[in-house]
């Protein structure tokens, strides 16, 4: 009787243990990556080709910001929010919901690990310049699942016409601006 007590604990906790893992699980099929890019960009061109070799056709949507206004305004207000000027600038989603904000190449196979942070963390991770920004503000988070997913402006537009957009001026890869530094007033790092 107390064997059958001991084995019944174990698979119990075994059970637990396994639906725990399974939660735990990111699900390939569940992220989408959305990224401006420039078709003279040869880090644009490398992400393009390397997002849907280890997530399947279709797990990617591309906007070209070079000879498209809509496109080009739309960066230039990701530019605004927060300080990428460089191509490419890619955002993962998961499960529809915008988990990080990535400016340049980056190693694809980090990608699970970087939804997994972002779900524990509770917010959305910016990599730009050089560092890694916790966002926790909904409202932020919001607008940059507008400009990414939905494709539509999040912030007036009213002056993107005349500034025009970095990527159309030749910014390739991380570019490294004043804009930058002042990233962190902005979105404070929250642990």
């Amino acid at each position: 009787m107390k064997k059958m007590g001991i084995i019944m604990i174990l698979l119990i906790s075994l059970s637990l243990v396994s639906y725990v893992l399974a939660e735990t699980q990111i699900d390939p099929k569940k992220v989408h990556f959305y990224m401006y890019g420039a078709k003279t960009c040869p880090h644009c061109k490398k992400m393009k080709d390397e997002i849907p070799k280890q997530f399947g056709d279709g797990s990617l949507t591309y906007y070209e910001v070079v000879g498209n206004d809509e496109n080009g305004a739309l960066f230039s207000e990701l530019y605004r929010l927060t300080g990428i000027s460089g191509v490419p600038a890619i955002g993962i989603a998961y499960e529809g919901h915008l988990k990080a904000v990535i400016e340049g190449e980056f190693n694809i196979s980090a990608t699970t690990d970087i939804i997994k942070t972002s779900e524990e963390n509770g917010g959305l991770i910016l990599f730009t310049g050089g560092k890694a920004y916790l966002i926790k503000n909904q409202t932020h988070i919001r607008m940059l699942e507008m400009i990414f997913i939905e494709h539509k402006s999040a912030i007036s537009t009213t002056s993107s016409a005349s500034t025009g957009s970095a990527a159309s001026n030749g910014v390739c890869g991380p570019g490294l601006i004043v804009g930058i530094a002042l990233v962190p007033l902005f979105f404070r790092r929250e642990r």
